[in-house]
This record gives structure tokens, C-alpha cells and sequence, in this order.
């Protein structure tokens, strides 16, 4: 059995995670990594199930002990995946997923840290109009983050380091493309 890397990506609101979830639950040899961050618990998420939720010196500590295989600063907060993250979830199974912002995929896409079989997918909204809308349904934005995350929605220098692109207007499609993309591979 070869181990692959699955580096998802996109703007927030882009459906990333809905996606990664049907995926999961259609692919049984895949699990996704947990990421480390420094921004506080949204309602509902839990530590070490949505992230792993560290204060700035905790995090600190896990980068000069160069713990991560990635890291970013992204809105006022730092996020990082663990190198232990990836190579538990490899010991496992088949396929590891990771879910990055633009910074974190790009730097794990062109870096080409692995010795595994790696693919970025990067996850795209219809339109901006949809993603603003998507943003707003979630009611965890202030105007500024909103606004900031829609100027950073669409990293179009990027896109290159991506393998395949999913454009997400309708769920079933997109899941339906997402798990022909994963066997194909």
C-alpha cells in the first residue's frame, strides 16, 4: 500500500471542510490531521478534535523545537501542522489528509517535503458572491475579518502548485468529483 498526502486548500467558506468530511466518510484508509493554532475555540469546536488550541508560547516552543512540518501567521493567529500529526495518521492509513490555508499548502506543495505521494486540491466557490454569502451564514465574522478574507480569497499566483481544482456550487458534484480525483490516483 502506497502513502499518499492530500494538501486541501482554498478561501474560507470555500466548502473545504464539508468536503473532507464526505470524504472521509466515503474513503475508509484516509484521516486528516489535526492542526495546532493559536486563535480561540469557535462554539462547538474541540481541542484536540478541530485543533489542537495552544497559547503563543506554547506554539513558540513547537516551532524552535522545529515540530512542524508548516506553519503560518493568518489573521492575528498562528496555525501549524505537526510532523507527528502526519506520521500517526500515516502509520494508519492510507491516505493523509492535510487542510491548509493558501500559505500553508503552498509552502508544503513546493517544498516537496515528503517522500510520499503528494497532491494539492484546491477548493474554489462558484463566485465571490457565494463565498460572502457562505462567510456571513457562518455568524463567526466581523466585518474586518469578512472583509480580509475575502481580499484573500483568491490567490491566483498559487493556483500552479495545485494538481487538480474543485469548483464547489453543488456538494454532491463536487464530492462525487473529489472521490473520482482520489481514484484516479
Amino acid at each position: 500500500m502506497s502513502k499518499t498526502i492530500l494538501v486541501f486548500s482554498g478561501p474560507s467558506g470555500a466548502g473545504k471542510s464539508t468536503l473532507i468530511k464526505h470524504l472521509l466518510s466515503n474513503l475508509k484508509s484516509a484521516d486528516l490531521t489535526v492542526s495546532c493554532t493559536t486563535r480561540p475555540p469557535r462554539e462547538g469546536e474541540r481541542n484536540g478534535v478541530d485543533y489542537h488550541f495552544v497559547t503563543h508560547d506554547e506554539f513558540e516552543k513547537l516551532v524552535k523545537g522545529n515540530k512542524f512540518i508548516e506553519h503560518v501567521n493568518c489573521y492575528g493567529n498562528r496555525y501549524g501542522t505537526l510532523k507527528k500529526a502526519v506520521n500517526d495518521v500515516l502509520d494508519k492509513n492510507e491516505f493523509c489528509i492535510l487542510d491548509l490555508d493558501f500559505k500553508g499548502a503552498y509552502n508544503v506543495l513546493s517544498n516537496k517535503i515528503f517522500k510520499f505521494n503528494c497532491f494539492g486540491i484546491l477548493v474554489l466557490p462558484p463566485s465571490l458572491k457565494t463565498l460572502k454569502h457562505r462567510l456571513q451564514n457562518r455568524n463567526s465574522e466581523t466585518i474586518e475579518s469578512l472583509n480580509l478574507r475575502l481580499n484573500d480569497s483568491f490567490q491566483q499566483k498559487q493556483i500552479a502548485k495545485y494538481d487538480f481544482v474543485i469548483i464547489n456550487k453543488n456538494l454532491e458534484k463536487a464530492t462525487s468529483e473529489l472521490i473520482n480525483i482520489i481514484h484516479s490516483l
